[in-house]
């Protein structure tokens, strides 16, 4: 099977939502295809799933093992070390992005920038922002005053970062 096939095949199994993942940025960043998975891993992985979805589904789900389950894909699947995955007091002021019109501040939860020894070490690569599972990406938040879903206020946050510029 072709690269770009396992990468649509891959793509087939993910909400792809906004500008953010495509079979072309795929096909750039992994031009051999993604790596063999690791089967002890694997188990470790379900393992994890099936606490968070038994949580998630059942009467009263927890945000704090929602959050939880982010932080150990982030940590164990894409094995973002402590170097890389910034968080709370860590990620810099200069990432906050106030809607001044809709009286709110965005910011990210957690930011993945270059590692040390790169040239641009400590460069943001990735935003992350925490929402609960049973958000829509695409519709309004609640309980907020700007009703903007969760991808217009990360495009509106990269649209008005400094870093950007």
């Amino acid at each position: 099977m072709s690269t770009a096939r396992h990468h649509a095949e891959w793509l087939s199994l993910v909400e792809a939502s906004g500008p953010f993942l495509s079979l072309p940025v795929l096909v750039k960043a992994f031009p051999n295809g993604l790596d063999a998975h690791d089967p002890e891993h694997l188990k470790l992985l379900r393992l994890a799933y099936e606490e968070w979805q038994d949580n998630q589904l059942g009467a009263r789900p927890d945000s704090a093992i929602h959050r939880a389950w982010v932080d150990f894909v982030l940590r164990q699947n894409l094995e973002f070390t402590d170097e890389v995955l910034l968080s709370g007091r860590r990620i810099s002021t200069g990432l906050a992005a106030t809607i001044a019109e809709h009286g709110e501040t965005l910011r990210p939860d957690w930011v993945v920038v270059n590692p040390t020894g790169t040239s641009d070490a400590g460069t943001p690569r990735l935003l992350v922002q925490f929402v609960l599972p049973e958000q829509d990406l695409e519709k309004p938040l609640k309980d907020r005053r700007w009703k903007a879903s969760p991808a217009t206020r990360m495009i509106m946050r990269l649209c008005s970062s400094n870093y950007l510029k």
